[in-house]
């Protein structure tokens, strides 16, 4: 089954966009035109498509949301009257706009979490799914803080994780700037000198020449093979099981893995903390957790742990048998069972796993500051040397 991206009117011309699973776009038109919906635009999930505040809504605007909202709520301000109030104050017209359309929903008729449903781009089954246990429970302003305390500390880890690549992606950048740079300006001087001069030229500088003259001249093929790369990788990662054996090398890298593993363990406990102390059952919980944990090499381990919970065994006993879970958070987790206290030991252990997400990230800065930093000096040495070998020979021969 394929997923398509699509925009639609509904019979009072109200714009809807979502997400369509279907075997091929007609089967898709079809199933929106069954549901009564004059179809504007539908394209396959991997080209972008742009809809009503689906790109566009930031985590951290999702949490101020959450949190002025649990205020007005609490309060005794009525949901309308509260979302009406906070489509005043969002700066994000994209968001703006779709809180609006929220209103107008719960106008007529509609509960809040079937309201937030039609825009999964945004409001993720996680956050609908919290909501509508609020609902259930009577709980609206509770479930509203946990989500808005969720999404900021979720996204203080995704900018820990960002900052970890951040400082490779520099130095790469750098390095690639540098080498064009010389092969493009520098080294057709030093080349079309030595030519003129008729001398023979060592090994290094032969290969530095070649590679110089391939990239003026076929630099659009260069540019072209990245593209298609770009392209064929975004297009594969759509692919279950090319996906899956990408999220397993993520797990597995030398330097990263380690990292990618504790971010996605710390995601896992702390979604599952949000929603087991909302309320949501165990089994509930965990069905939603693999949709949101971002890995689906993870997402599948969890499957399997949600069998074996199934069959009755505990939740740590059921992780422990799993190898993506570092053994101290499934030792956290077994005390929380055994002492009764399962949702405070959930939460208790995502914050020790994000505490240690930022001393491996400043661990992983300190060593590869020196090592990449040697490796820029290297390329840029080589090619410097190779520039000037000729030159020092020719010096050597006047010499004699």
């Amino acid at each position: 089954m394929a997923k398509f991206n699509y925009l639609a009117q509904d019979n009072q011309n109200k714009e809807i966009s979502g997400v369509l699973e279907a075997k091929d776009i007609n089967e898709a038109k079809a199933k929106l035109r069954q549901s009564n919906l004059y179809i504007i635009k539908i394209q396959p999930e991997t080209i972008f498509l742009i809809t009503p505040g689906a790109c566009r809504v930031k985590n951290m605007d999702l949490s101020i949301f959450s949190h002025q909202f649990s205020a007005m709520v609490s309060s005794g301000i009525p949901l309308i009257r509260s979302l009406k109030t906070l489509s005043e104050e969002t700066s994000n017209r994209k968001f703006r706009k779709i809180i609006d359309e929220v209103r107008v929903d719960i106008e007529n008729g509609s509960s809040l979490s079937d309201a937030l449903t039609k825009y999964p781009r945004v409001f993720s089954k996680f956050f609908t799914s919290l909501i509508k246990t609020g609902e259930t429970a009577g709980a609206i302003p509770k479930v509203l803080d946990r989500l808005a305390n969720y999404l900021e500390k979720e996204e203080n880890l995704r900018r820990k994780v960002v900052s970890s690549f951040a400082y490779p992606a520099i130095v790469g950048i750098v390095a690639l700037a540098a080498v064009t740079f010389l092969l493009i300006f520098v080294v057709p001087v030093f080349s079309s000198v030595y030519k003129s001069l008729k001398i023979t030229l060592p090994g290094p500088t032969v290969t530095l020449m070649v590679l110089s003259n391939f990239f003026i001249n076929y630099w659009w093929l260069i540019a072209s093979a990245v593209v298609l790369i770009f392209l064929a990788l975004r297009i594969l990662k759509q692919n279950k099981t090319f996906g899956l054996a990408a999220d397993k090398g993520k797990l597995i890298l030398p330097v990263f893995g380690l990292l990618n593993r504790k971010v996605a363990t710390s995601r896992f406990v702390r979604t599952l903390s949000t929603l087991v102390g909302s309320g949501v059952t165990l089994s509930s919980s965990l069905t939603i957790t693999k949709e949101v944990v971002g890995n689906r090499a993870v997402a599948q381990a969890l499957e399997q742990v949600q069998k074996n919970i199934a069959q009755g065994k505990p939740l740590a006993e059921a992780l422990k048998k799993e190898q993506y879970f570092p053994p101290i958070a499934v030792q956290m987790l077994a005390a929380g069972e055994e002492s009764g206290n399962l949702n405070a030991m959930l939460d208790k252990c995502a914050d020790f796993l994000d505490e240690d997400i930022d001393t491996l990230i400043k661990n992983l800065v300190v060593k590869l500051e020196p090592s990449l930093t040697v490796a820029l000096a290297i390329l840029v040495g080589f090619i410097a040397l190779a520039i000037y070998l000729p030159m020092f020979d020719l010096i050597r021969s006047i010499a004699r």
